[in-house]
């Protein structure tokens, strides 16, 4: 063995062991970033290809939202005197891990005290290299759970492609979106904390060898969504200079809650029996005194539109603040904001999965999925979601051929139509309507992700006639952790193997150059990813076991027939 190749063993035997000794006893690397609070120290890691990186966890980007700071927008956080270890992710939001369609870590804690994001970057901090660009990634969860700790989001395979990733935390539920519509509670504060943790990285992300002129926001799911809303907002403007969305939009019928007061008064009185004030000040009373655990754990019913089964998960979400208010997010409806030009136009990618509701309906037995199913069979009007403000005279004409897009019998008797039915309505519609509307002003790719392999979500149900790659299946090609790949790479195929490179130098020549296809690249069989161009036909990108250029995606030109001849203003959603 050469001596070149004893140190090169060495120095791959020191990093396990001080992996190991994080793992078990949080004992960081001495690698230290002096930051405007306080300095940190993170730990040196091994990325997918085996070569170090550095990662820092749980850097407060935001004072601790508790006690008088609960249902408050973000704080600055406080400053500290001693080195900071920044080497593990220890703590998770408030959620209901019962009902967390991805349970939390045992080595983790539910905790209000939550607003931290991680650092992961390839380039020793305080080098003098290239600053490198930055993907900002948004977790998924419905708003109610999720991470972007480490043990969901691992960035190792994103190491390899010279990117600094960041993934945070956000409040969730309702710590982050119950609100009284009004400057007693404000609304949005999930989305208030992405910001923060957004301006933070532009502020010091350059002491990670980051480059602040080059993020590229990214979210999946509910992630998506929050990026989109961060594309909506004047709030964001300059701050990032492209957006990616996978699986989610803001103009998604079920991206927001139109009748906030009316769930947190709702949570008041399940708080309380006696509780029967409609006084804003009262209730935030009676929130500040009771503990978190019983808000979290509050049963809330969905009052709202709840036949679509996916749609149903979620309670509590954003909303539209008055734009009188001086820190108001979100102050216009969405779509009317794409329409008018009213969003920062900057690049964009965005797309779906092949069949995003799949991965949904694993939770439901055969009897839930039939009364689902039946509901919509027997009351056609309830096909169409009511916050696409058709006229109610016109409401069972518009069903009627919403529903004939998909199928000409019942639903109950075409599952497979259902099924497409159920997560166009809830996700590629919206998304599709998104990047139509973007590419009027600003460059656009979408895809569909429709690579069926070892590494995705495995067991889901088999319905004939629909597809089989669902949601959070592309997460599996670019992240590990637990909402990502956790085995080896070696015990997949190489054909999961190559799909992953391929998704990974996608995204990351998007981060890069804001194109995924800058140049031709065997790998991506020399494809050119062509641009969306508002009008048919809708170009985007089939990512399979090959890479397809194709034109409308999904359903969409057909339901968009129906919608543009039905829906009135204001738009909200589509």
């Amino acid at each position: 063995m050469s001596f070149v190749r004893i140190k090169m063993y060495i120095r791959i035997v020191f990093v396990l062991v001080a992996t190991v000794s994080y793992c078990h006893g949080y004992i960081c690397d001495a690698i230290l970033v002096k930051l405007p609070q306080g300095t940190i120290d993170g730990i040196t890691s091994i990325s997918g290809n085996g070569k170090e990186y550095y990662s820092f966890q749980e850097i407060p980007y935001a004072a601790p939202p508790i006690d008088k700071l609960r249902f408050k927008e973000p704080q600055p956080p406080t400053p500290w005197t001693d080195i900071r270890e920044t080497c593990i992710n220890k703590k998770v939001c408030m959620q209901k891990n019962e009902s967390a369609l991805t349970h939390v870590p045992s080595d983790m804690t539910i905790s209000e005290d939550c607003l931290y994001l991680n650092v992961y970057t390839p380039q020793k901090p305080g080098t003098s290299e290239q600053p490198l660009p930055v993907l900002f990634y948004i977790h998924g969860g419905g708003f109610f759970y999720g991470s972007g700790a480490r043990q969901y989001h691992e960035p190792k395979y994103f190491m390899d492609y010279d990117v600094v990733v960041v993934t945070f935390n956000y409040r969730l539920g309702p710590f982050g979106f119950l609100t009284t519509a009004d400057d007693v509670i404000p609304g949005n504060l999930g989305l208030k904390d992405q910001l923060y943790a957004l301006k933070w990285t532009v502020e010091n992300i350059n002491l990670f060898g980051g480059d602040a002129d080059k993020i590229t926001v990214v979210g999946e799911s509910a992630g998506a969504t929050s990026a989109g809303f961060m594309q909506l907002s004047k709030r964001t403007e300059g701050l990032a200079r492209a957006y990616i969305l996978q699986s989610g939009s803001p103009v998604s019928p079920f991206a927001y809650q139109d009748a906030p007061r009316e769930y947190a008064f709702k949570m008041g009185k399940l708080l309380d029996s006696n509780f029967n004030s409609n006084d804003s000040v009262a209730l935030l009373n009676l929130l500040m005194d009771t503990p978190a655990e019983k808000i979290q754990a509050a049963p809330i019913q969905n009052v709202g539109h709840t036949i679509n089964p996916i749609g149903a998960l979620a309670i509590w979400l954003p909303v539209i603040e008055d734009p009188t208010f001086p820190n108001s997010f979100i102050t216009e409806p969405m779509v009317d904001s794409l329409l008018s030009g009213n969003y920062n136009k900057v690049p964009l990618m965005t797309g779906t999965t092949s069949e995003e509701a799949v991965y949904f309906l694993q939770y439901l037995t055969n009897e839930q999925l039939a009364y689902f199913q039946n509901m919509l069979d027997s009351n056609l009007n309830l096909t169409v979601h009511p916050r696409l403000n058709i006229n109610p005279e016109q409401l069972s004409q518009a069903a009627k051929e919403y529903k004939e897009v998909y199928t000409k019998t019942n639903f109950s008797d075409d599952a497979a139509a259902y099924i497409k039915y159920i997560g166009e309505d809830v996700f590629s519609t919206p998304n599709i309507h998104h990047a139509a509307l973007v590419s009027k002003k600003a460059p656009v790719y979408f895809y569909e992700f429709s690579y069926r392999g070892q590494m995705g979500v495995q067991d889901l149900p088999v319905f004939p006639g629909a597809n089989n790659v669902g949601h959070t299946e592309d997460l599996h090609y670019l992240f590990g952790g637990i909402e990502g790949v956790s085995e080896p790479l070696s015990q997949f195929p190489d054909e999961d193997r190559q799909t992953m490179k391929k998704m990974l130098t996608l995204w990351t020549n998007f981060v890069k150059t804001l194109n995924p296809t800058p140049v031709k690249d065997e790998l991506l069989n020399n494809v050119s990813w062509p641009m969306m161009k508002c009008g048919e036909p809708l170009n985007f990108l089939s990512i399979n076991r090959t890479l397809v250029p194709l034109v409308n995606p999904k359903y969409y030109t057909k339901v968009k027939q129906v919608l543009d001849k039905y829906v009135k203003p204001p738009y909200y959603v589509y």
